[in-house]
């Protein structure tokens, strides 16, 4: 038996999942907490570090945010996912070799703009960590919009399982250059879940590109929900028997 218990006060967000009457998961979020981690930045480049083989990239916050060469590059595969099949464009023009860490002073030269993801939070006199490598998370799938690899969870062990959802994962209508990663909750669901999820997500995408092309630099596109919309996203699933809300929380479900 699954509960899933949400309480919201001004100050603070709490939320826990029980299950069988035993604590299984426990957040808290209050309303001081930064909320960059996730969130994607159109920013633009104020210096680079030879030494330190990094970009300082000014995204309207009171610090610089670090991003490091390695994470202007395309990212290798993940470990821990399985891909299944890979997205390419087709009918391109054959692409140049792929960029190095030596390519990067001439490819992001200072004051160029450049459109990064928060993957790190900022740390006494450090500014947050980033990623040129986008990924925009859904209930049961994650869209990597500038990788065109599409991959199931290592986590998802069960063999036949594995082979529905490639399947799936085959089946789905994802626009060319883009990618997208199964996510372990995405277990023993529907197709029609992962249809509907790609949809959301390419919806959301596309409200992010607007975004990046009429906002000026230095200014946040995309944010991650907060702790209630994101337990709503990640764990509100048919396998929860009951939810309970305090008084305050209800009027915003």
């Amino acid at each position: 038996f699954r509960e899933l218990v949400i309480n919201s006060e001004p100050l603070e967000r709490r939320v826990a999942l029980l299950v069988d009457g035993t604590l299984d998961r426990f957040e808290i979020e209050r309303e001081s907490d930064s909320r960059m981690v996730g969130g994607i930045y159109k920013g633009r480049i104020k210096n680079l570090d030879p030494g330190l083989k990094a970009a300082f990239v000014d995204i309207g916050y009171s610090k610089n945010a670090f991003l490091h060469y390695w994470d202007m590059l395309p990212a290798a595969t993940d470990s821990s996912v399985e891909v299944v099949r890979v997205n390419k464009k087709k009918n391109a023009p054959p692409r140049p070799a792929e960029p190095t860490v030596k390519d990067i002073p001439s490819m992001y030269p200072p004051g160029s703009e450049i459109v990064i993801q928060v993957t790190k939070g900022p740390i006494g006199t450090k500014g947050p960590r980033t990623t040129t490598n986008l990924s925009l998370p859904g209930r049961y799938l994650i869209l990597t919009p500038f990788s065109d690899g599409c991959g199931i969870s290592r986590k998802i062990e069960n063999h036949e399982e594995r082979q529905r959802l490639k399947k799936i994962l085959r089946s789905l209508t994802i626009p060319e250059g883009m990618g997208v990663i199964m996510r372990t909750v995405g277990e023993g669901q529907q197709a029609r879940y992962f249809v509907r999820d790609l949809a959301l997500l390419l919806e959301e995408w596309n409200q992010i590109q607007d975004k990046i092309k009429k906002q000026p630099s230095a200014t946040c596109v995309f944010q991650e929900p907060d702790l209630i919309d994101r337990t709503v996203r990640d764990f509100l699933t048919d396998e929860i028997d009951e939810v309970l809300l305090s008084a305050k929380t209800a009027g915003r479900t």
